[in-house]
């Protein structure tokens, strides 16, 4: 028997994970919680709802063994906000879930180097390779996940961001006094431009447009149509600042200490498939979400490249401040900036600037 996904093939896997243990024991029903702050319609979460859980039950069955899982799904910021996946899950809220790392820069600061090196790759394939890479060689991201009562499952990327506004913005000088929703660490993007950032999660982006907290908002493309924020900020500006490693699909370790090896097995490949689905979701999109933007009228705008250029070599040494930070807690911030950079570019990435790199 083969067992085939996605991109993954894996011979023989039934017969492995039987004798891993899932033939020959008592039947057992598990009751796991998938959850997540953001709704489906994203595809960090599409995938869990329409994949993972589904899948997950269909694996068992097909591998004859006696368990089965009994899913209890919440999302939508049903069990916990933006702000607190990590918890969410390393409390045990949910068994599984997303985790938007992007949120803890503290916590978990080593999946936050995209954001300390904007303006790298926006090419979503390639970034999702680089952070699975990023796992397998690397000790220290998995640690961050168990330090936090957690267990690292399948990486999760986001398209690159541009910029949505009430007003055109055409030239960096336009964004002097606007406040700018910036999730997280993109913050420090905004440094040197005269722009105020203002912390939010996408659920939150359309009512801080509409009611004047805030005039812009940096954002992935793919965000812009299912959260409707073209009808409150219509210019999309195309900026392409990078696209990000913003999360993770995530096991609570208490729940993963719990399961049989051939089930934790099994959760393994639905990570790794988890990965390259959301990634292949995103992709599609991207190259959709535009045109009918501008078909619901969109006001679509290509940021000039010069600007671009310019905004990039105005931040101040985002990566090389984080890298010390870090390095001084002993973590290998230096190395995975390295391994970061240097998988764009082995890959054919032209980074704006290059970060591990002194100018």
């Amino acid at each position: 028997m083969q067992f085939r996904v996605g991109r993954f093939a894996a011979p023989g896997l039934a017969g492995i994970l039987l004798a891993l243990g899932a033939a020959g024991t008592g039947a057992k029903e598990w009751k796991l919680t998938a959850g997540s702050s953001h709704p489906p319609i994203v595809p960090w979460v599409q995938v869990i709802r329409d994949h993972v859980v589904p899948e997950s039950n269909r694996m068992l069955k097909e591998l004859g063994g006696p368990d089965t899982i009994k899913w209890t799904q919440a999302y939508s910021g049903t069990l916990y906000n933006f702000k607190n996946t990590l918890e969410g899950v390393g409390d045990g809220l949910a068994d599984i879930g997303w985790v938007g790392t992007l949120w803890e820069p503290a916590k978990m600061p080593l999946e936050n180097v995209t954001f300390y090196a904007p303006f790298a790759t926006g090419n979503v394939h390639h970034l999702i390779d680089i952070q699975e890479e990023l796992h397998r060689t690397i000790p220290a991201m998995n640690a961050a996940w168990r330090k936090n009562n957690a267990v690292y499952l399948g990486g999760q990327v986001a398209d690159s961001y541009h910029i949505v506004s009430k007003t055109p913005i055409d030239t960096l000088e336009q964004l002097r006094g606007k406040k700018v929703l910036a999730p997280g660490p993109a913050a420090s993007w905004l440094k040197g431009t005269g722009a105020t950032p203002v912390d939010a999660g996408l659920p939150i982006y359309y009512n801080s447009l509409k009611t004047g907290l805030a005039d812009a908002g940096i954002i992935i493309a793919t965000g812009i149509l299912p959260f409707k924020l073209h009808e409150v900020a219509p210019h999309v500006v195309k900026v392409d600042l990078g696209a990000p490693i913003s999360g993770a699909l995530a096991m609570n370790l208490d729940t993963w200490k719990s399961l049989p090896l051939h089930m934790k097995t099994m959760f393994r490949f639905l990570g790794r498939e988890y990965a390259r689905k959301q990634t292949d979701i995103v992709a599609a999109k991207v190259r959709d979400s535009m045109a009918t933007l501008a078909g619901l009228g969109a006001k679509i705008s290509e940021f000039p490249a010069e600007e671009r250029t310019k905004w990039a070599n105005l931040l101040p040494d985002l990566a090389g401040d984080w890298v010390a930070r870090n390095e001084a807690k002993r973590l290998p911030a230096k190395r995975v900036l390295a391994a970061f950079m240097e998988g764009v570019r082995k890959r054919g990435g032209k980074p704006a600037r290059n970060w591990d790199r002194k100018r």
